[in-house]
């Protein structure tokens, strides 16, 4: 009895046996470094390919919305920075208002209690603060910031504040 005989009698018909005979070979190709294809890893790479075809259409889908979302946060964070520059200059603008005011009020002869006089120091220091962190100039207001001081620090010397039901 030969070899294919032998086959026979198993019930395995031609295509069986070259069958088994492609899929030992196929296991051994992978075995041998000189062969860089393996039929088994092809087949399981094409079958999980077709298998997650939808989910990579709705991932490229998903992956088109979020770079138009980072587009639209780009855009937000621009117009909130420049919202707040806007906001730190106009508060800016209303401390040095404020300072200017007081400081012509006080050279008019308009007396302050010592409670004004430590909330618009405390307006200076915080422009003061706000110019030195950003490297701008100051010379609009500094001899204003000068008489505050100078003044407040004469009303202490002289006790001379505004007290509670005086008129300035």
């Amino acid at each position: 009895m030969s070899f294919f005989d032998f086959i026979h009698s198993l019930g395995i018909s031609d295509f069986g046996f070259w069958g088994i005979v492609a899929f030992v070979v196929s296991v051994f190709i992978d075995w041998r470094p000189e062969f860089k294809w393996n039929p088994w890893r092809s087949l399981i790479k094409f079958l999980g390919s077709q298998f997650n075809s939808a989910i990579d259409t709705k991932l490229d889908t998903v992956r088109g919305e979020i770079k138009a979302l980072d587009g639209k946060i780009d855009k937000v964070q621009t117009q909130l920075s420049d919202h707040i520059t806007e906001s730190e200059i106009k508060s800016l603008q209303d401390t040095r208002r404020y300072i200017l005011e007081f400081c012509n009020s006080c050279m008019n002869d308009r007396k302050h209690t010592r409670e004004q006089f430590r909330f618009v120091l405390k307006q200076c220091d915080s422009y003061e603060s706000y110019i030195e962190k950003n490297n701008l100039k100051n010379g609009e207001i500094t001899d204003a910031i000068n008489e505050i001081r100078r003044l407040h620090a004469k009303c202490i010397q002289e006790n001379s504040f505004l007290k509670e039901g005086e008129l300035s």
